[in-house]
């Protein structure tokens, strides 16, 4: 595996955000035995909350950068939904959201553990005092992680899960 740094979310890498949003939704339509979306999906509402204008309060995330070549191969940040703009992990407005990518050549090799953890730190350093996502039922290795560092399902719909992990 190339050596990586982990580093607070700047402006610089909104669009590596939206990057992984997209990698997001391919992975769980390829999951779905989908065709791959268009990027236009990045648009729609219920995905664009996710990085559209950001650096707002609350928002916070980590980027890993390859210290081989610099570049940006994964992503775990989080936000504040409202009740009237719910994410798909939403648990209460007081609650961040997670979302994480991973390139796929980067997978299964710890990178995604090293951004959560990273992230979990960061949450209880903000005072949550819980953190949510949501994780398509049929992603074994993603399910696995989130269970690793703490997560429990706490609603299950047909094809995905609301996960919530306590800090305090």
């Amino acid at each position: 595996m190339e050596h990586y740094k982990i580093q607070l979310i700047s402006k610089i890498d909104v669009p590596f955000l939206w990057d992984m949003l997209y990698e997001i939704r391919c992975v769980r339509c390829l999951r779905e035995g989908k065709n791959l979306p268009s990027r236009d999906i990045l648009n729609t509402p219920e995905l664009a909350k996710y990085v559209q204008n950001w650096g707002r309060i609350g928002d916070k995330g980590f980027v890993a950068i390859s210290t081989d070549n610099q570049s940006s191969i994964g992503a775990a940040w989080y936000r504040l939904f409202k009740e009237d703009d719910q994410g798909y992990g939403y648990v209460d407005s007081e609650t961040p959201e997670i979302a994480i990518a991973i390139l796929p050549e980067y997978r299964n090799k710890g990178l995604g553990q090293a951004l959560m953890l990273h992230l979990l730190e960061q949450a209880k350093s903000d005072s949550y005092q819980q953190i949510s996502l949501s994780c398509g039922l049929k992603n074994a290795n993603a399910l696995h992680l989130y269970q690793k560092v703490g997560f429990e399902k706490v609603e299950v719909f047909d094809i995905s899960c609301v996960m919530k992990k306590v800090l305090i």
